[in-house]
């Protein structure tokens, strides 16, 4: 399928594995005020804490990818291990000036990566309370919210706590065609071009 549908273009997001080229222009997008503001830990990272946890990365689970968007990097998706058959998964765009719904797409993406894992069962997703955006987003695509869980204790999460969802896979490959029926169309033709690095 081409990008161009019915005399529209739309954006290939394709999502590759983290590497050292990368470092800088993720370090800058994770300390950016409106990034960390959604985290648990809200702290500016040093760069020698930057490079420690990419040096670790090898030896975890974790899976961390960089978000393209016509090759240009524009954001961040990663995701951990939960539970015995699970994936937490985090995301932020790093770039603002980006195609319209590029937010959707990093949940298309999400959903889509887990759903493709033949041992993962639920994706899991965890959200500070007034992040509203997010929120709504995980409501809209019919995730299925568990318990509640305290914030952390960084000062800036006073008086919020963390909202908790799940979403099984199972849930997603059957339905997936009749959430995208209900997003902006061009939302669903994008959905069409996302890729994952083999």
């Amino acid at each position: 399928m081409s990008p161009n549908l019915s005399n529209k273009v739309y954006p290939r997001s394709h999502f590759t594995l983290l590497q050292e080229t990368d470092l800088t222009q993720l370090w800058h997008w994770r300390n950016q005020a409106s990034i960390r503001q959604n985290m648990h830990n809200s702290n500016e990272i040093s760069w020698q804490e930057h490079l420690a946890w990419f040096n670790q990365l090898p030896h975890s689970d974790k899976v961390f990818y960089i978000f393209r968007q016509n090759q240009r990097p524009i954001g961040a998706l990663y995701f951990d291990p939960v539970a015995a058959s699970g994936l937490e998964w985090g995301c932020y765009l790093g770039e603002t000036d980006v195609w319209p719904g590029s937010g959707l797409l990093l949940e298309i993406a999400a959903l889509d990566y887990a759903a493709a894992q033949p041992d993962i069962s639920f994706l899991h997703a965890e959200v500070l309370s007034f992040n509203q955006s997010v929120l709504n987003m995980h409501r809209l695509f019919g995730y299925r919210h568990c318990a509640d869980k305290p914030a952390s204790s960084d000062p800036q999460h006073t008086g919020h706590c963390v909202k908790v969802f799940q979403y099984n896979t199972a849930d997603w490959r059957a339905q997936r065609s009749h959430i995208l029926a209900k997003l902006p169309r061009q939302i669903a033709a994008a959905a069409e071009f996302i890729h994952f690095q083999d």
